[in-house]
């Protein structure tokens, strides 16, 4: 019989799905949670903000951004910090995608 302590576990998922943390010039960190540490509510605005991103809005770009921060005050410092420049949001919302991807999921045994 195996056996795992759920420590272990939880290293396993926090280095598989853990959320994603930016270094602002200041030195404060803000953090990007990972999708499944949003709550259902979140996830689904979330989907509905990327739907509208990859139509061209660019707003949409810094609204992800706020959702996924770890807090409300994070958010706003990342977006302060980023100065309305589209580009490095756009990339900042890029790596935390990448980061953060979940992959598709596979097709069932059944």
């Amino acid at each position: 019989m195996s056996r795992i302590a759920l420590d272990d576990i939880r290293r396993a998922a926090e280095a598989r799905y853990g959320d994603f943390t930016i270094d602002l010039p200041d030195g404060t960190p803000v953090t990007l949670r990972s999708p499944l540490r949003l709550s259902d509510d979140e996830r689904d605005l979330l989907r509905d903000v990327e739907q509208l991103a990859a139509a061209g809005d660019t707003g949409a770009i810094t609204e992800a951004l706020k959702i996924a921060a770890k807090s409300e005050a994070e958010g706003d410092r990342l977006l302060s910090a980023i100065g309305g420049d589209l580009t490095v949001a756009v990339t900042v919302f890029e790596q935390w995608a990448a980061s953060v991807s979940l992959g598709e999921a596979g097709p069932s045994a059944s």
